[in-house]
This record gives C-alpha cells, structure tokens and sequence, in this order.
C-alpha cells in the first residue's frame, strides 16, 4: 500500500519550513497557496514577503515559545555554518527609553546577552536629547527573507515536494482532502482556517520603510550591527498610549526601517484599531504617514549614533503588512482528530513566524509521528543515500548541511 499525502496548507515560512522536515522524515506531502510566495505576493499581505527578520522572539505569546525558539535556533546556527543563503549574524541592540514594567520572556535566552550600563562611556544606539533607562546586546541570526524564502523553495524540486497554487474553501477541507488520498491536513495557513467562523482577525498592523543601498551599521568596535530603540512615549506612541520601537535591520543591497506594532481588527478592508502618534517636526521627507515618522526617527538615530547618513532619494519602498496573532492573541499549535481527516493547527506567530519557523515544524513532524507512526523511507526518497531517517530530526546539523548542498548545486 503506496503511502498517503500530507496537505499542508499555506506557503508561508512556516508552511514551507514544515514541508521540508516532514519530507526529509519519510513523508510524502504537497503545499497548496492560493498565489504563488515569491510571484505574487502583494501590499499589504499576511504572509512573509517582507520581513528583514531578527530571530527574535518579539509579539508571540505561547507557553512553548522558549521550547521553539531554542530549537530554532539550533537549525539557524547550523544553517549559518553550513552557509545556507539570506542568514547572518550580527550584534544587536535593544535600547528602551523609559523603564520596563517586566523584562521580555525571552531576555535569558538570547546567545550572548549581554547587560550595558547606561552611565559611563558606553556605545548605545538612541535619539539624542532623551534619557536612556536599560539596554542589552546579543549576538542574534538575521533571515535576509527574500534570498532565504527562495532558498528554501529551491529545495522543492530534489525532495519531491509538490507546490499547488490552488485556493482551498475551509468550509469542504474534507472533501477537498478526500482519505483515501491523504492522511492528514496541516493547516499553517495564517488566519485562512480562522476567517470561515467570521470572527474579526487579531492583527498586528505594521510598516517599514525600505532604503535602497543602505549604509552598513558599525558599533566603535567595527562590529556589525542592528537595533530596537523605544523612545520615550512623548516622542512615540500609539493613540491608547503602547509605546512603540524603532529599527533598522539589514538586507543584502538595502536596508529596513520600522517600525510599528499596532493592534486592531481588518473588517472588510478596513482597518479597525489603534494609530501612530508622535510629536517629532517631518523636515526632509516627503512621505505619507506614518512612514514619515519612520523614516525621520531613524534617520537622526543613525546619524547621531554613528558615521552613517541617509537621505530621503535611497528610499526604494514603502511596506504595510500584518501579522496575526492567532486565537485570543496566542500561537496556535493544536491537534483535531475528531474529524474524517486529523487536522493540525499551526498559525498565529505575530510577526515571529521566521523566528520560530524550524522549532514549529520540528513540533509538527512531533505530532504528525505521533498521529501516523515514523514512515519507512520511500526506495524513491531521494534523501535516502545521504541522510539516515532516525537522525533527520534529531540533529539540526545533518538537514542545515544537505539543505546546503542542494543550493550550492
């Protein structure tokens, strides 16, 4: 008896991330997306087209984002060895204005972190004439997403991964899945699964600014960098009052500047929640808000903070996205066996969806294992000669060096 599909459904990082593994465990699984990832994507869009990304584990609320991001982690640092396209790594910066009611969650687990003294003579990216309260550096992995998402696609063809552009109606999944085809329907589909119950969407709304040849960032040290800088609240909040962050981040040929993290529903196209406020005076730009405020914060920071310069004639895009913070403003990661095909439900990383990309889908392959038993591997597998079934999963270094191999093919 020939062995049945897996649909996953949705080509987001998470989507793609989980095919892979799952493949590279034995499975046999295709990836349905109403578009194309990479061919038509558009503006404003739920998935992944335009993150910088910082593997940071910023607006994700889950009891197991630790488990997932240790794990991720592990298969970027891997990655990176193995010089897998579109990652780096660099020193970041994460500087706070006014003091913090509670630390981040993820605070201990950052490689590296390290504490800087806010007196004394010490580097910290930050506007000028406002006070600084805290700030911390790490040595984090950046995801240069529109190199990395190809890479990862490229991988489609040599492990036998169908790709389907097909719209798929929630409301007959199991028809459209029939089980005499398919053993299991992976939903990493973003809010898709959410919409058919009409319930408004918890968003994150956000916006960056793309410069085109943007200066590379260097601390007194000569070291690459990157930042997350919250100015006081005077300077820059939300109507209600959420103080919000700026950052630049890198891209190969450019750079991305943030930002914002506003909360609030999409109700039929229009936008249902908070807004941008700050008091700073828009000299140079010509740009429509918010992007103005983006653009000119993180101009003068840079210009303060460093030798660096930027001007209004670099700037190549201006981008709206957002990001869905999944069901009561939590990662979803469940399992449904009470229907003719098992479903698992894996969506609502607001904006951390790269950053836990691999420690999701390592949970994925978990569960799918637990569902439908370790698959033998297929005579047709063409993995089988170069890695064994047992180690596919448990050790990172194994899947970031054949991963390698094929886009250096």
């Amino acid at each position: 008896m020939s062995l049945k599909k897996i649909a996953i459904v949705g080509a987001g990082v998470t989507g793609l991330t989980t095919a892979i593994l799952l493949r590279l465990s034995g499975y046999k699984v295709e990836v349905f997306s109403r578009e194309h990832p990479v061919i038509d994507y558009k503006n404003p869009f739920f998935a992944s087209s335009f993150p910088a990304a910082s593997i940071l584990p910023h607006s994700i609320k889950s009891p197991i984002s630790k488990k997932l991001f240790l794990r991720s982690t592990q298969f970027y640092h891997q990655l990176f060895e193995h010089n897998f396209p579109g990652i780096q790594r660099q020193i970041h910066y994460e500087v706070f204005s006014e003091a913090l009611k509670n630390n981040p969650t993820y605070l201990p687990w950052l490689p590296g972190y390290t504490e800087i003294p806010v007196t004394g003579r010490y580097f910290i990216p930050h506007l000028p004439n406002n006070p600084i309260s805290r700030a911390w550096k790490s040595s984090i992995f950046f995801v240069d997403w529109p190199i990395y998402w190809k890479s990862l696609l490229s991988t489609f063809t040599t492990l036998e991964i169908p790709l389907v552009i097909e719209s798929i109606d929630f409301s007959q999944i199991d028809s459209q899945f029939p089980t005499n085809d398919y053993s299991l329907a992976i939903l990493a589909c973003g809010s898709g699964f959410e919409e058919i119950q009409n319930k408004p969407l918890s968003l994150l709304k956000g916006h960056l600014v793309e410069i085109s040849k943007g200066p590379t960032l260097r601390n007194p040290e000569g070291e690459l960098f990157s930042y997350n800088y919250t100015p006081p609240t005077k300077v820059y909040r939300t109507l209600n009052g959420k103080a919000q962050d700026i950052y630049s981040y890198p891209r190969s040929g450019s750079m991305i500047l943030g930002g914002s993290r506003i909360t609030g529903h999409l109700i039929d196209g229009e936008w249902i929640g908070d807004g941008l406020l700050t008091n700073y005076n828009f000299i140079e730009s010509k740009l429509e808000w918010p992007y103005a405020a983006i653009f000119e914060l993180n101009k003068i920071l840079i210009e303060h903070s460093t030798n660096a310069t930027i001007d209004a004639s670099q700037i190549k895009s201006q981008l709206l996205g957002y990001r869905y913070l999944g069901p009561n403003s939590s990662l979803c990661l469940k399992v449904d066996i009470g229907r003719n095909l098992p479903h698992i439900h894996a969506y609502g990383l607001g904006g951390a969806g790269v950053t836990l990309s691999w420690g999701l889908a390592n949970e994925i392959v978990t569960k799918t294992n637990e569902l439908l038993g370790k698959p033998s591997i297929n005579s047709t597998h063409t993995l089988s000669p170069s890695i064994q079934h047992d180690s596919s999963i448990v050790k990172p270094e194994t899947i970031a060096s054949y991963l390698a191999k094929l886009n250096s093919v």
